[in-house]
């Protein structure tokens, strides 16, 4: 292993040049690669767990003028539940001003929300039907929020100047809100109590929720849903659909946009490595033609002189390789939230790489390895 690690070092040492223009390309195709990879990976599992917090089997309705003001009045929810039956879940929310000083959107829900979105409960409960019947002042919040704030069930939080009892922490980070994008916290529809205007908000929804329920498919379920919204008066033109496609447009768009940037930067920087690491191999099977008739002449196999040129690609391929892995991990933990695009950097991140450099390593060798071990003792004798 020493004389092969210091045969590797004397063929690399004879053409420095070529060997730091390799290792060059080779870094920045195989850095971008390491970027593109973390990025994809990050980007399948954001939309992942966005499908599976947003449940796959459910879609919502937002209007698209709820900005305005002019959100649906809360028999609309009524009517889907009886319309549809038992082949649906169907919940109504609202989104609500939040008083100064808390940094949280407050959401106004029913008891049927947390069977829409499958919502797993990590203490306490959900709200109920006494809970909107009565106008309890209770309220549901994300465990990540609870533990953040330092919330605990059964003890009453301050929202804005108002306290509510905390009574459920959701396993869920707070997301899936179709009228918020943050934090949130679900109080019962009976508290938003707003006396102007010609309808009450407490008779208002924004959106509705429905998931399918009793062997009906979300597909069928959507076309009745489409269909009850034909009928007059329902005002179809002012509905968004929001369903797990919807959200993972954007996800989506930023997957191609990473892969034609930090896709074509990694093709070509591999491409110019590959291309220079095999010119510099067979470069050096014609300038070591007198090495390799001695080596064979001293007993040296078929198999040991190729062996040298693949290790020899091997060792510049897989230090590019560390090099842009090491790089591209300092460089996305120091940017950290800075970096436009999110990252994951697990085991797939570094060994993908790795066999990338492996095979290019390979591919480039594999001719010249054969050239060389080919050469006849006595040819390359002469040549020297």
């Amino acid at each position: 292993m020493t004389q092969l690690a210091s045969d590797i070092w004397t063929g690399l040492r004879t053409v420095p040049a070529r060997a730091g223009l390799v290792l060059f390309s080779l870094f920045i195709g195989l850095f971008a690669a390491t970027v593109l990879i973390s990025a994809q990976e990050a980007l399948r599992r954001q939309a992942r767990e966005l499908v599976e917090d947003f449940g796959a089997d459910s879609f919502a309705l937002v209007r698209s003028d709820v900005a305005d003001g002019m959100p649906w009045e809360r028999e609309r929810v009524a009517f889907f539940r009886a319309a549809l039956g038992d082949a649906a879940i169907v919940s109504g929310l609202q989104q609500l001003v939040a008083p100064r000083g808390i940094d949280v959107t407050v959401v106004a829900g029913d008891g049927e929300l947390a069977r829409v979105r499958d919502w797993r409960f990590t203490a306490g409960r959900g709200l109920d039907a006494a809970d909107i019947r009565q106008g309890a002042r209770h309220a549901v919040a994300s465990e990540a929020l609870c533990q953040q704030v330092g919330w605990r069930v059964g003890e009453l939080i301050l929202i804005g100047q108002e306290s509510f009892r905390l009574v459920g922490c959701l396993e869920a980070e707070g997301g899936g809100w179709p009228l918020a994008t943050g934090p949130a916290i679900l109080i019962p529809y009976s508290l938003d109590a707003v006396d102007t205007g010609p309808t009450p908000a407490r008779y208002q929804v924004g959106a509705i929720w429905f998931r399918a329920a009793g062997g009906m498919d979300v597909e069928r379920l959507h076309r009745r849903v489409a269909a009850l919204l034909n009928q007059p008066g329902m005002g179809r033109q002012d509905v968004e659909w929001v369903t797990p496609e919807s959200l993972l447009q954007g996800i989506r768009h930023w997957q191609q946009m990473v892969t034609w940037t930090a896709g074509s930067s990694s093709a070509l920087g591999l491409l110019l490595g590959a291309v220079t690491l095999a010119g510099m191999l067979l470069t050096g099977v014609r300038e070591r033609i007198p090495e390799i008739g001695l080596r064979r002449a001293l007993g040296a196999r078929r198999r040991d002189i190729a062996g040298l040129f693949v290790a020899e690609s091997l060792v510049l391929t897989i230090a590019a390789a560390l090099a842009a892995i090491g790089t591209a991990e300092l460089i996305l933990n120091g940017l950290g939230e800075r970096f436009p695009l999110p990252t994951y950097l697990g085991w797939e991140t570094r060994l993908l790489p790795l066999v990338l450099a492996v095979l290019l390593a390979l591919l480039c060798s594999i001719g010249p390895a054969i050239v060389a071990a080919r050469l006849p003792p006595a040819e390359a004798l002469r040549n020297e």
